[in-house]
């Protein structure tokens, strides 16, 4: 049996991955209703490659389908958050660590001019500034070269990432924070010193919690009272 290469990555990874990014941006935030009618006009696409992708992010816990086939991002409760943050901290810091000690010397002006792009954006656009600051972070990770590794804390900041926005991104005092541990990260990048970058990592995505952790908290009250 003869079978062709297939090139090109289908329609539905297309729409996954759409779908994901925006999701990661905080374009689509819990408590926001879509519908796979909608998302096809808008992707422009058939309503099969939506649902398939869907369905995946589902699968993820990154969506919810309704009984009633209203799509939302899931809603996170505050145990699920802290399991979230300690599955990061723990694979963020082995992707740092191998970062690090494999980093090319060319590696570090491309981090830096991310760095420089996102200090910028600091309480100018709030959205624009979340996706530099994945940027940041992922193109730190990359240098450890494992997509499979990569991939899993992609998945796992949809899940945060439009609480971030929410309840941290508006917050003047956590962005002076955040942005003096990513200045501490690109320097232990820099230096190639693992150890130093993994506190700074660590400082920043304690200090998001300490802003998330009491409104889901809120939330939960709330939901299950």
């Amino acid at each position: 049996m003869v079978i062709e290469k297939i090139t090109n990555v289908t329609l539905r990874q297309k729409v996954y991955e759409q779908l994901r990014t925006k999701i990661l941006g905080a374009e689509l935030l819990p408590g926001e209703i879509i519908s796979l009618r909608g998302l096809a006009e808008k992707f422009g696409v058939s309503i099969l490659p939506v649902r398939e992708a869907v369905w995946q992010l589902e699968s993820e816990k990154i969506l919810v389908v309704e009984s009633n086939k209203r799509i939302q991002v899931n809603h996170l409760t505050s145990p699920e958050f802290r399991e979230v943050l300690s599955l990061r901290l723990l694979l963020e810091s082995e992707a740092v660590a191998k970062a690090c000690k494999n980093r090319p010397s060319k590696a570090i002006p491309r981090v830096e001019r991310i760095f420089k792009a996102m200090k910028k954006l600091v309480g100018v656009n709030h959205k624009a500034y979340i996706k530099k600051n994945d940027e940041f972070h992922k193109a730190i990770y990359t240098y450890a070269n494992s997509p499979l590794h990569i991939d899993l804390i992609q998945r796992l900041l949809a899940r945060v990432n439009p609480y971030v926005y929410l309840y941290a991104m508006l917050q003047r005092d956590h962005l002076t924070s955040a942005m003096g541990c990513h200045q501490d990260m690109l320097t232990g990048f820099a230096n190639g010193d693992g150890k130093a970058t993994i506190e700074a990592l660590h400082r920043d995505l304690n200090g998001a919690a300490e802003w998330i952790l009491p409104q889901l908290e809120l939330e939960d009250k709330k939901r299950f009272s």
